[in-house]
């Protein structure tokens, strides 16, 4: 006696799944992320840049031309600022 056993998943779940799962449109941008800076803490690149409305090509160029602060410190591999910095920045650039 041989049993067969099916391996794969049938169209039927497949599409189920699928159907269940929203696209969003593609031209709908993304929310930008809400940042406490009032409270003590630390922000990554992507809060930064989300922040400042700008892109890391161009946090880079200001890092260089020292017109942007450096990062406070790393953890791993990933450039953090304190919140206290970043406001500060924010104060003297408006």
């Amino acid at each position: 006696m041989s049993t067969e056993v099916r391996v794969g998943r049938s169209r039927s779940t497949l599409s189920g799944l699928n159907s269940s799962i929203k696209k969003r449109p593609s031209h709908v941008l993304p929310r930008p992320p809400e940042i406490d800076l009032n409270g003590p803490g630390h922000l990554r690149t992507c809060h930064v840049l989300a922040l400042c409305a700008i892109s890391d090509s161009t946090l880079r160029n200001r890092q260089k031309a020292s017109q942007f602060p450096a990062p406070d410190g790393k953890n791993g591999r990933l450039n953090f600022w304190h919140t206290a910095t970043i406001r500060q920045y924010l104060a003297q650039a408006l």
